[in-house]
């Protein structure tokens, strides 16, 4: 989609958002604000800065890729700033793959394939963490029910796959596309990354601790607005919110995830605007911590390093 588009489809639902709102009780509202759960919330995007450094980390090194943690920190950090100021939803990941691409000669799609990685596994941790919210739920909501059949009818789906693929039903395919010469770095980072090991362990942990920071966040925004949901309810909008987050439809997914939230808090039984507003701190709190890492990016002085024990050309 056009960048212009993006936009106006950013500005369409805040203001669908927008009309929904009593804007005469939300002086009120904001009168009742907990600032120390803002805080809190706060620091726990903050928190997720160096989670994400760690679980990328854990990524690259099952590429054969290491970097010293506190470079991985930096540039994650100053992806964070792309991510939430740049008209592009993806401007963090290209930077961060950027920086860690092994010099000419190397085998450069790792950098590529380490970022894909650790962001398939976090949006599958996300969608357990939300299927877990959701089996708490079950019995009380009917978006948590239908969330728990599609997660059954993805998982379902993928078992299928992987039986075929055990049985070797798709071997025949795979003999196709083995044939793609283009195909090949695919299957090296395939071949490099299926051998199991402590990598994925620690991938695995990290994304999960770094869901759980991203629930914080959401049950605080609630919290603070003096509008409390359970922990359960905050897994599956933070799932949701994570799902709407891929939609590549507006610029930084702003108004899409706003939406998303409070949404899923109104179907799981929150007051609406209570809800959008929630959502709305949500978004501030990640804006100050992107500006923060954007003041951060001016002290870099550094270029880029290469891999250890590889050097840049």
């Amino acid at each position: 989609m056009p960048r212009w588009l993006k936009a106006l489809v950013a500005c369409g639902l805040l203001a669908a958002l927008a009309l929904g709102v009593d804007w005469q009780s939300v002086p009120a509202q904001l009168a009742e604000l907990d600032w120390r759960l803002g805080v809190l919330g706060l620091a726990a995007i903050a928190l997720e800065l160096p989670v994400n450094a760690s679980k990328w980390s854990w990524s690259l090194r099952l590429h054969g890729l290491e970097f010293p943690w506190v470079y991985l920190f930096r540039t994650g950090c100053f992806g964070f700033f792309f991510n939430n100021f740049l008209p592009s939803a993806i401007g963090g990941d290209v930077y961060r793959i950027y920086r860690t691409m092994p010099p000419s000669g190397g085998e450069r799609s790792r950098a590529v394939s380490a970022v894909l990685v650790e962001r398939v596994i976090g949006l599958i941790v996300m969608l357990c963490n939300g299927a877990i919210g959701a089996l708490l739920l079950v019995n009380t909501s009917d978006l948590a029910r239908a969330y728990l059949a599609l997660a059954a009818l993805g998982g379902g789906g993928a078992l299928v796959v992987a039986v075929l693929f055990k049985l070797g039903w798709l071997n025949r395919a795979g003999a196709l596309l083995g044939k793609v010469a283009l195909l090949e770095p695919v299957r090296a980072n395939l071949r490099r990354i299926a051998r199991p090991g402590r990598e994925w362990t620690m991938l695995l942990l990290a994304s999960f601790a770094f869901q759980l920071l991203a629930t914080a966040v959401v049950w605080l925004a609630f919290a603070g607005i003096g509008a409390e949901i359970s922990i359960a309810a905050a897994a599956l909008v933070t799932a949701a919110a994570g799902i709407a987050s891929v939609l590549p439809i507006s610029i930084s997914g702003i108004g899409v995830v706003e939406g998303s939230i409070a949404g899923t808090a109104v179907a799981l039984g929150a007051d609406y605007d209570s809800a959008v507003l929630a959502a709305i701190v949500v978004r501030l709190q990640a804006l100050a911590v992107g500006a923060g890492c954007g003041l951060f990016y001016l002290t870099e002085r550094g270029g880029r390093m290469p891999p250890s024990g590889e050097q840049v050309a």
